[in-house]
């Protein structure tokens, strides 16, 4: 269950005003600890050991400090899962500008689906929060924008979308939890269409297949609008 600090529970926009606050006041410390550093460092440990492994405790020993300290600079734990998430969105390199906007619907996605097979262990804590940090804003407007320069209109741009992200995400379980498995398995007894097909099911590529189901999708998505 997500904690509550005084400016409301971490993700909000009230969080993240009074986080942005609470950075432009800040000091240096004596301890020499920084929120950046406390984020990389929690970042090396999930990315190393899984998301369970990110305690506060299990944080301060990196540091060789104490939980106490550690609090000074976040209020808990899931201020850490917040700011990880907002961390690892900040990797996102947005298309450029001046590409066509299908191309740039394509490129998003690609490259939101490369950061998080780069931090599979990140991606539980999406659901730990509203997404509305600063990266996770500007990657969510340019999503949007690119489906509406690509010329679909907002009421198709929108649920396309809330739908091409569930897609990336799904894409990136399935990768992160069984990878391409080598060898791959004999094709299963009893299944006769797999077996008949089991070379090219086995052979396929993730990358190839992600890629092929960005280009279904945007296809129908043209034949909704009559292109």
């Amino acid at each position: 269950m997500v904690g509550t600090t005084e400016s409301g529970p971490p993700g909000t926009s009230a969080w993240w005003a009074a986080h942005a606050e609470r950075l432009e006041r800040r000091r240096p410390r004596v301890d020499g600890l920084t929120i950046e550093r406390i984020v990389d460092e929690a970042l090396a440990l999930v990315d190393g050991e899984g998301l369970d492994a990110l305690t506060v405790r299990g944080l301060a020993a990196r540091f060789d400090t104490s939980s106490a300290t550690l609090y000074r600079h976040v209020a808990s734990r899931d201020e850490l899962l917040v700011l990880l998430v907002e961390q690892v969105l900040g990797e996102i390199r947005l298309p450029d500008p001046s590409l066509a906007g299908r191309t740039k619907v394509l490129e998003l996605s690609t490259e939101f689906r490369r950061v998080l097979l780069a931090h599979p262990n990140v991606v539980d804590a999406l659901r730990a929060a509203p997404l509305n940090g600063p990266n996770a804003v500007r990657c969510a407007d340019a999503g949007l924008a690119n489906l509406l320069d690509a010329g679909y209109p907002p009421d198709l741009a929108i649920p396309a979308y809330l739908a091409m992200i569930d897609y990336v995400l799904g894409s990136v379980f399935f990768r992160s939890a069984g990878g391409d498995p080598q060898p791959f398995p004999p094709a299963p007894e009893g299944a006769p269409t797999l077996e008949a097909n089991w070379s090219e099911v086995a052979e396929s590529e993730s990358e190839k297949v992600f890629a092929f189901g960005l280009e279904m999708f945007l296809t129908g998505l043209d034949r909704l609008t009559g292109r």
